[in-house]
């Protein structure tokens, strides 16, 4: 038994010399660990062998070799622990116990080398075995020992935690990964105690230790990897994404994953349903060669299209015999619907469903590049879409933006093309001879009757341009469309309106005007001109200020030209400000010349709030020029204090502290001009023509006329009549009461020349 211990020990010696060879020459993850605890363990087997061989007349070597068999203990317990950590990625949270646990085995390696001259840790004695017909080495420990132990099983136990830690918390296919080593290591601990409780002749847990470092080569490098290779395969391929049905040489299905079969959805047998595929797709392929064949599929699935991306593979051994074949299918349903979706975003406009504007261009470049019939632009727009988002919320704008989308879609042809342009534009390519006006205007006309807003009036605007030239830009045909809306917009009398080449010589006109705008200007060709205003005892009291654009080249362009215009472009507080200061320059002038009495009303517009700071304005004025305050008059149009109320009323105010008289120009020709009167401080009120007008109920109007002059007087103002052109007109003003008079009976507007030479003669 003793012979055969020895011949063991041996032939493991020489195995795990095999074992270091061959893990040297692979490229495997924990080898650095795995070589350590190899060599280590080799190390113990021979010390433990050469103990075991000593003869008894031998003391020295005999306590020599087993010192360093124990100390070899002490070494491979840490090598282990350190492949431990290393095969299950469980790491000290420092580094400082590695190098406690490296300094007790060294002083424990020391000490063992010691005893051999000391005998602190153990004594050796000869003792004699009938049995075995042999005499033997027997290890008596000493007290000191008992340390070493304590710290060799302390190591082993360490390893046996996280052994266990990491088969309790791994999932199944990694369990027996760490079971095989949890119970070899307990296995070797095991023996170890057993043969130190039984006082055995021999430590038989050396076998153990050999043994484990060749098992730990072979689980930990190649059989554990290898079958948690398979297992991993199998779960990969079956929870897979991509589908998988895989044959035989003879086309027989042996093999379907679970994203195949939920892909095939079939009543019955799904190795059949796959077969049959094949067979079908052999078929289908049957004149293409290649062993690996792509291709996009769509399948009908309860219902519903998926499309899948097919691959169909071959393959064969090294001499080209076929061993098999798989499909692949790859659910692309989701990514093809993106796609689409996608592709729709970029070409449609969310909301409505429409084309956004990029893709209608190229849709109408498209269909106008093979017209063989005349086509038309349509483009739609609805007056005042921002006051229904701020009255209503633009949940209901959206609404009614997708009402007329739908409505746009229903009265258009089928050879014709929609978008929405952007916000409340939209436009539509239509064949001229399917241009329904009255169709079209009726069904636009529905929304109103939709009940989506209640008390708001709807009014639509569709502009026509009827296409002259197809190679035309598409936004010149747009432009020109909505030129058309652009000429009757603000009026609700209409609603659909034709381009015209007026209306492009108009734009045209209006561009140049603002482009000589500044010029002008800068060269003062805007002239202020006057029109008297004739107190009721027929004397001169002063003059409403007009403009007049006297043009170098052009001569006199008419103000009701380019002053819309300019409004338009938000340009009139510039113009406005040059004439208030030609005013206050004009009666600081006349003041020197002693007709400090005559006075000069100003218009101050709408959009003088918006863009100008007037109370700063006029204050600046009244800073710079040396004129009666009061002889500046400050007309301000009724539908402009209907605007804006709170903030006109806040300017008001700060121009009655600093001294200016406030004139109300216009009075009467808007729909809140009682109920103004009560809110607004106005000095003057300047009654508007449409009261001098003929009319069938010309008594009703004297009427209203006599009452607001009387109502006037009661209140403190001074009342002016405008548009007076008949001296009966005079006499029926004076005998109501009226304090001045303007118009063309008395005066037209004239040159400031003209002006001073009839009034101020003598």
């Amino acid at each position: 038994m003793f012979l055969s211990m020895v011949i063991l020990l041996i032939l493991l010696t020489f195995v795990m010399l095999f074992c270091i060879k061959l893990v040297n020459k692979r490229v495997v993850r924990n080898r650095k660990s795995v070589v350590h605890l190899i060599w280590t363990a080799v190390f113990t087997t021979i010390c433990y062998t050469a103990f075991i061989l000593i003869p008894s007349d031998r003391p020295f070597p005999a306590y020599f070799a087993a010192g360093l068999y124990f100390l070899a203990t002490d070494w491979l317990v840490v090598y282990l622990m350190l492949f431990t950590s290393a095969y299950t990625h469980v790491y000290p949270i420092s580094k400082a116990p590695r190098r406690i646990i490296g300094f007790l085995a060294g002083l424990d390696s020391v000490s063992f080398i010691v005893n051999a001259f000391t005998r602190h840790m153990f004594e050796l004695e000869i003792r004699h075995s009938g049995r075995l017909n042999l005499n033997y080495w027997h290890v008596q420990l000493k007290p000191p020992h008992i340390a070493h132990r304590i710290f060799v099983y302390l190591l082993v136990l360490y390893s046996l935690v996280i052994f266990t830690y990491q088969l309790i918390r791994v999932p199944n296919i990694y369990k027996r990964k760490y079971g095989s080593m949890l119970i070899q290591i307990a296995a070797v601990v095991g023996l170890n105690i057993f043969c130190a409780a039984m006082n055995a002749k021999f430590d038989y847990s050396v076998i153990l230790y050999a043994s484990l470092a060749i098992s730990i080569c072979y689980l930990a490098l190649f059989a554990s990897p290898r079958k948690l290779l398979e297992r991993i395969h199998s779960t990969i391929v079956e929870d897979s994404v991509i589908g998988l049905f895989a044959y035989d040489n003879e086309g027989n299905c042996i093999d379907a994953n679970r994203a195949a079969k939920e892909l095939f959805a079939v009543s019955g047998d799904v190795y059949a349903a796959a077969e049959q595929y094949l067979a079908g797709w052999l078929e289908t392929h049957k004149n293409n060669p290649a062993n690996v064949i792509g291709s996009e599929q769509t399948l009908m699935q309860n219902g519903e299209e998926k499309n899948i991306y097919v691959n169909y593979q071959k393959f064969s051994d090294e001499k080209g015999r076929t061993l098999g074949s798989c499909f692949q299918f790859e659910n692309r349903t989701e990514v093809v619907q993106k796609f689409k979706d996608e592709q729709y975003r970029a070409t449609h406009d969310v909301l409505t469903g429409l084309l956004n504007r990029d893709s209608f261009e190229s849709e109408v470049r498209r269909i106008l590049s093979s017209a063989n019939e005349p086509y038309c632009m349509v483009c739609s727009n609805i007056q005042d879409f921002k006051l229904v988002n701020e009255l209503y919320g633009a949940e209901t704008g959206d609404r009614i933006l997708a009402a007329q989308a739908s409505i746009i879609r229903k009265a258009s042809h089928e050879d014709s093309v929609s978008a929405r342009i952007y916000a409340d534009k939209f436009a539509t390519l239509v064949p001229k001879k399917h241009f329904n006006e009255q169709r079209f205007s009726e069904s636009m006309s529905e929304i109103t009757k939709s009940g989506l807003v209640d008390s708001f009036r709807l009014h639509y605007y569709i502009g026509v341009y009827d296409i002259t030239d197809i190679n035309e830009p598409v936004w010149t045909m747009y432009d020109k469309a909505i030129m058309a809306i652009n000429a009757i917009y603000g009026s609700y009398e209409e609603s659909i309106s034709y381009y015209k080449d007026e209306l492009l010589q108009h734009i045209i006109k209006e561009k140049e005007t603002l482009g000589e705008f500044d010029r002008a200007l800068e060269e003062k060709q805007f002239h202020m001109f006057l029109q008297p205003q004739i107190a009721n005892s027929g004397a001169v009291v002063g003059a409403e200020a007009l403009v007049r654009w006297i043009h170098p080249e052009k001569g006199m362009i008419s103000p009701g030209f380019f002053i819309p215009t300019l409004e338009k472009a938000g340009l009139i507080h510039r113009l406005d400000l040059y004439i208030w200061e030609n005013a206050a320059q004009k009666l600081e002038e006349w003041k020197k010349k002693g007709k400090e009495d005559l006075s000069i009303s100003v218009n101050i517009s709408t959009k003088d709030f918006f863009y100008l700071d007037v109370c700063g304005a006029f204050r600046t004025l009244a800073e710079k020029y040396d004129f009666r305050i009061k002889n500046l008059k400050l007309e301000i149009t009724e539908s402009a204090l209907m605007e804006n109320v709170r903030e006109i009323m806040k300017a008001l105010d700060g121009l009655h502290a600093i001294g200016y008289d406030i004139e109300i120009d216009d009075f009467g020709s808007g729909y809140s001009s009682l109920g103004m009167l009560k809110d607004i401080n106005a000095d003057i009120l300047k009654i508007d023509m449409i009261f001098l007008q003929e009319t069938k109920n010309a008594k009703r109007s004297a009427t209203i006329l006599k009452n607001i002059i009387s109502m006037s007087k009661e209140l403190g103002m001074t009342v002016i009549t405008e548009g007076v052109e008949t001296k009966e007109q005079v006499d029926f003003l004076m005998d109501f009461g009226c304090d001045m008079f303007q118009g063309f009976y008395f005066a037209k507007p004239m040159s400031l020349e003209a002006f001073e030479k009839e009034y101020f003669a003598g």
